[in-house]
């Protein structure tokens, strides 16, 4: 796995990510946990043993019997927000963030793991699954979706339904699945609900990622459905990061008069965030119960890491879900 520079696994932590990893790896059990561990290079620790972790649900303790370390081909379905508001102001900045944000995880991701596309505004449009290979999906992008004369790009965003339609796809979940949503996060068009997806993804245990637009619209208030859309990432393992528009200091603005920087710095932006979401979904630890965990519908988890002597460790940055699925039996 590829390593980030210790000044971007920093910034990546402090500023965008607050990095929340992972629902456990078999969904159906609820009986397990996914956790990633990174050391300062942003490199994935692998040679960690159950009595390293210390983990909480429901602020009980729950012992474990194995953390076993997993290395393997996975699968993502990427959602591309092709609504209006994506178009973004009249040079088009933030839509050429979002291809490079789709073109970097083509030409990055290993070629062992499967990639599907959906485009969507407020229905989904363009369906590559997984039989498709990238070259297809690098073509449309450069042929059919440049902004340039493109008048695609436009209507209401139904990004729920579109997460549905990807969990969809996925079908039976298999541990380490993801979708990957490109979006300004701004949902006014779903016909389910956000708190629905929510527990779909829960039982499945897909993992929702999130590379966000972000953009205060009032007060200090994003676009209605993001915070909704940045819980779901936390509470199903994801994570959520992305870049932040400015603009001339008037409270309310329409979404063409936010201002993105397509410069080198947030070309690196992106590589930094696809190598975490790589090393995110590729490989982690499923941490397996050997106690019996509390029962019903809100299981909250808390975890630390700690060295063999028993000492919290501060050399490291550990990801995880903070909520396992429901569960009444």
């Amino acid at each position: 796995m590829a390593k980030i520079s210790s000044a971007l696994v920093g910034f990546l932590l402090s500023v965008c990510g607050i990095l929340v990893s992972a629902q456990s790896a078999p969904p159906p059990s609820a009986s397990s946990l996914l956790v990633n561990v990174l050391d300062r290079n942003g490199s994935a620790v692998r040679d960690l043993s159950k009595d390293n972790f210390r983990v909480r649900v429901n602020g009980r303790p729950v012992a474990l019997f194995q953390a076993s370390y997993s290395l393997a081909p996975r699968r993502i379905v990427v959602l591309l927000d092709m609504s209006a508001s994506m178009a973004g102001e009249p040079d088009h900045k933030k839509w050429w963030i979002a291809r490079e944000a789709l073109e970097d995880l083509l030409a990055e991701t290993p070629s062992d793991v499967s990639i599907a596309l959906f485009t969507f505004s407020d229905h989904v449009h363009d369906v590559f699954d997984f039989s498709q290979n990238r070259a297809s999906m690098a073509a449309w992008l450069k042929e059919g979706g440049s902004q340039k004369g493109n008048n695609r790009i436009r209507g209401r965003t139904a990004i729920f339904d579109a997460v549905l339609a990807a969990a969809k796809m996925l079908g039976s979940a298999r541990p380490g699945d993801a979708i990957y949503a490109i979006t300004d996060g701004g949902d006014n068009s779903s016909h389910i609900l956000a708190t629905d997806i929510r527990k779909l993804l829960l039982r499945s245990g897909v993992r929702l990622f999130v590379f966000l637009f972000a953009e205060q619209r009032w007060q200090g208030e994003t676009q209605p459905g993001t915070d909704s859309l940045m819980e779901i990432a936390r509470a199903t393992g994801g994570f959520v990061f992305g870049v932040s528009a400015h603009h001339s200091g008037v409270e309310f603005l329409p979404s063409w008069s936010f201002a993105y920087d397509y410069d080198e710095p947030t070309r690196e932006k992106i590589k930094v965030y696809t190598q975490a979401l790589n090393i995110q979904v590729n490989g982690f630890y499923t941490l397996r119960f050997d106690s019996p965990v509390p029962l019903g519908k809100a299981r909250k988890v808390s975890l630390d890491l700690v060295d063999d002597t028993g000492k919290p460790r501060k050399d490291v940055a550990f990801t995880y879900s903070t909520i396992l699925p429901p569960q009444t039996k």
